[in-house]
């Protein structure tokens, strides 16, 4: 049965919003976001999530775009074999009620997460146009990221 997870895309001043990464194999970076629970709808796991990972309650905006993660399909060591994950990535922004961005950005690329993940050392905005000098997933959806364009929901097996 695959795990469901969901997302949040929140671009601003054309950077992204990023939780990065490190492992053995070096550091990674993704969407903020992770695994819906027992009983939790997607919109109650994304403001989990987002409180957990960012200290913040986002809107939960429009479904941009499903993946589907199947590890016997990537020659990638950081995901266990017959790893099977739907990833729902959710429209959002940084509320204007939060701290000024600037100041906000400058204190996340220091920041330790709420609640993070195994492997996980922090969060970055980090500009759109550099997604390929980063270790970034979805790698194959780098470009639709930095365009902002998404030709159709469903992307299928996408690493």
């Amino acid at each position: 049965m695959p795990r469901v997870a969901v997302r949040a895309i929140v671009i601003e001043n054309n950077h992204l919003l990023l939780c990065r990464y490190e492992d053995s194999y070096g550091v990674w970076h993704t969407t903020p976001g992770g695994g819906v629970e027992e009983n939790e709808t997607i919109e109650e796991a994304f403001r989990r999530e987002m409180q957990e990972e960012l200290g913040y309650q986002l809107p939960f905006g429009d479904i941009i775009l499903v993946r589907e993660i199947l590890s016997d399909r990537y020659e990638s060591q950081r995901l266990p074999s017959g790893f099977h994950q739907i990833e729902i990535y959710v429209q959002s922004y940084w509320p204007k009620t939060h701290p000024p961005k600037t100041d906000w950005a400058k204190a996340l690329t220091t920041s330790t997460p709420l609640c993070p993940d195994k492997h996980q050392i922090g969060l970055t905005w980090h500009p759109l146009n550099e997604l390929h000098n980063i270790e970034f997933y979805p790698k194959t959806l780098k470009a639709h990221f930095q365009q902002q364009q998404w030709e159709k929901i469903y992307q299928g097996s996408a690493q």
